[in-house]
């Protein structure tokens, strides 16, 4: 999978990676380390005009109704070095909505970047380190890092650095670390919203045969948030699972346990789960199927805990050399806990992607996109609908 398509799922997806509390999708989703072949620096521009409709249910919230125009420029490489493989893509852009936008300027800003590098020391010992970082507007559900409503711009990012070393042909473990944080330029929202995590995990693996193995992991996370007073929060996660590869294009892993959390109000025990499956054919077809389960600690607010159950499925396929096409679906379950002080409020988030490509030159792409993304909630002054529908041209040298 070439970076450029990695940074346009992960904007519905991921690391959210992930993920962010997305220590769960960062651990077992490693997007943009698929070192399969090279890819040559290219570079793209692209522009893009829309429409965007944002309502919310509740009279009086900062609902929008604009048409926009959008550019921005890409870089992309991969190095697949059988001892160190590496790959880069930074993406840059904005865009520029034709009416007021209430609370924000009408201006937004994108950038993205990602760097990935794995090097094989030796037969047993591997190093390898995820890095992404992007500062954007648009809420990412898929992760949870991000609040659900459009707050405004944010900056996030994650880096994930492990060590892995195989004892023996069967038997092997991986230490990690992993950094990620999220900080918003709107003071309101970056009152609650501001925080750090830090995840170190420790794997344990034994192969059954070349293509399944059996794993042990535990893992510990603290997340401390920079203005929210007594929302500081840990948690410690063991959990058992396995990984298995149908084919070199077809890939999953699996890892459910318990996690046990504990902030300055509140100490609990829960399942956690996570699951991922990568299947790609010929370049021609190429999904991705994720799911988390567990707590977070976006749009806490006066609320003791949230639980959410996340899943996602993105799909892109080539139906001829010129003409492709691709979908995605993402939905999000969250409970939260008031506890004594406020009463028990559950959500669902849906998000719905479509669009199509054609290239009308050798390096001149054509393409149009709708999302839908709505929130219900027992609160009714965060429920919200929004489409978006946008025409673009992509140019790659």
């Amino acid at each position: 999978m070439n970076l450029r398509h990695f940074l346009s799922s992960a904007a519905c997806l991921l690391l959210s990676a992930v993920q962010s509390d997305a220590q769960g999708l960062v651990a077992i989703q490693n997007y943009s380390g698929d070192f399969l072949t090279d890819e040559p620096l290219t570079w793209t521009v692209t522009g893009r005009g829309g429409y965007d409709n944002l309502q919310y249910s509740q009279p009086g919230l900062e609902s929008f109704e604009s048409m926009y125009l959008q550019g921005g420029v890409g870089a992309t490489f991969t190095e697949a070095d059988q001892t160190t493989p590496w790959s880069a893509a930074i993406d840059l852009g904005a865009i520029q909505y034709l009416d007021d936008i209430e609370r924000y300027d009408s201006t937004f800003y994108n950038a993205r970047v990602a760097f990935n590098i794995s090097h094989q020391m030796s037969q047993r010992l591997k190093f390898s380190d995820n890095f992404y970082v992007t500062y954007e507007a648009q809420p990412n559900i898929a992760l949870g890092g991000t609040t659900t409503l459009f707050n405004g711009q944010y900056l996030y990012g994650f880096n994930n650095f492990n060590v892995s070393y195989a004892w023996s042909q069967r038997f092997s473990t991986t230490t990690s670390y992993t950094v990620d944080g999220i900080r918003y330029e709107d003071e309101i929202v970056s009152a609650a919203e501001d925080r750090l995590s830090h995840l170190v995990a420790q794997q344990f693996s034994y192969a059954l045969t070349k293509r399944t193995s059996l794993t042990a992991e535990y893992r510990y996370r603290t997340t401390r948030f920079s203005n929210a007073a007594n929302r500081d929060f840990s948690s410690q996660f063991v959990l058992a699972g396995v990984d298995h590869a149908w084919s070199e294009r077809m890939t999953g892993s699996f890892r459910a346990g318990a996690e046990f959390f504990k902030s300055d109000l509140v100490s609990n025990t829960a399942p956690y789960a996570e699951v991922a499956l990568n299947y790609a054919v010929a370049r021609q077809t190429q999904a991705r199927w994720f799911g988390s389960m567990g707590y977070d600690g976006a749009e806490l607010g006066n609320y003791e805990s949230r639980h959410s159950v996340r899943t996602g499925v993105n799909v892109n396929h080539q139906i001829t050399k010129k003409l492709g096409v691709n979908a995605g679906v993402q939905y999000a379950f969250s409970d939260f806990d008031g506890g004594t002080v406020l009463p028990d409020v559950t959500e669902h988030t849906l998000l719905l992607s479509a669009g199509v490509n054609y290239r009308i030159l050798e390096n001149l792409t054509v393409d149009a996109s709708y999302n839908y993304s709505t929130l219900m909630s027992d609160t009714e002054v965060r429920e919200f609908q929004r489409n978006n529908v946008s025409l673009g041209l992509t140019a790659s040298f």
